[in-house]
């Protein structure tokens, strides 16, 4: 079970104002920063330094940065989007290699990103590298090539008119579990059967097909 929604998390009509026209499916943006912002660590008086691999339009770290307190986000992305948040600035990388000494980060986000890298595990394994307590993952779980289809409509319709990558590699259970076993400091723990989706859309791309995790590492 999910931890309980952090009291510094505005509800979701101050978020959908935040996010403005960034916001193609609001329920399901909403759902997801509610998720990952359970998952980070308890606010307290020392500065959280957070990485968001992949951090697209930077939003979602500036969430957390204007109201977790005492919260620095630093976002790393292949290139600029055009709807990017007005003053963010990501690290631009080349999709693998993070430019940052081992345990700069206190928590690394991964948001719908491993999905799209060329080497997903390369690339949570070059994440765990950066980070020191926990990786947050909001991904796919994919268990039948029916599923593969699905999620490469849901990825054309939600990242196309960004000019987000559309191509998607998803992974099914051994393929997750064979991710984190590769890294011996990362321990695994799965969120599923929670809400993304409502209505028509959640007939037509059950919420099946989103998974989240909160991998703890070993210091």
């Amino acid at each position: 079970m999910l931890p309980s929604r952090p009291a510094w998390l505005p509800d979701a009509t101050a978020l959908r104002d935040f996010y403005g026209r960034t916001t193609a499916y609001p329920y399901y943006r909403l759902q997801v920063t509610d998720y990952i912002g359970r998952l980070l660590p308890a606010a307290t008086d020392d500065t959280l330094k957070v990485i968001d691999v992949g951090s697209g339009d930077g939003y979602l770290g500036a969430v957390f940065q204007t109201f977790r307190p005492h919260t620095k986000v630093v976002g790393v992305e292949t290139h600029v989007r055009e709807l990017t948040r007005p003053g963010f600035e990501p690290v631009v990388f080349d999709g693998l290699h993070l430019p940052f000494p081992d345990r700069a980060f206190d928590v690394a986000i991964l948001s719908n990103v491993l999905h799209h890298a060329d080497d997903q595990a390369a690339l949570f394994s070059e994440t765990c590298r950066v980070t020191r307590q926990r990786v947050v993952i909001k991904d796919h779980l994919a268990a039948s090539t029916l599923d593969h289809w699905k999620l490469a409509v849901l990825d054309i319709l939600g990242n196309r008119r960004f000019g987000a990558d559309t191509q998607g590699d998803y992974l099914d259970r051994a393929g997750w579990n064979a991710l984190f076993a590769a890294v011996p400091r990362a321990r695994a723990n799965w969120y599923e059967g929670l809400s993304f989706r409502t209505g028509p859309l959640a007939l037509a791309f059950g919420n099946e097909l989103e998974i989240l995790f909160a991998v703890d590492l070993d210091r």
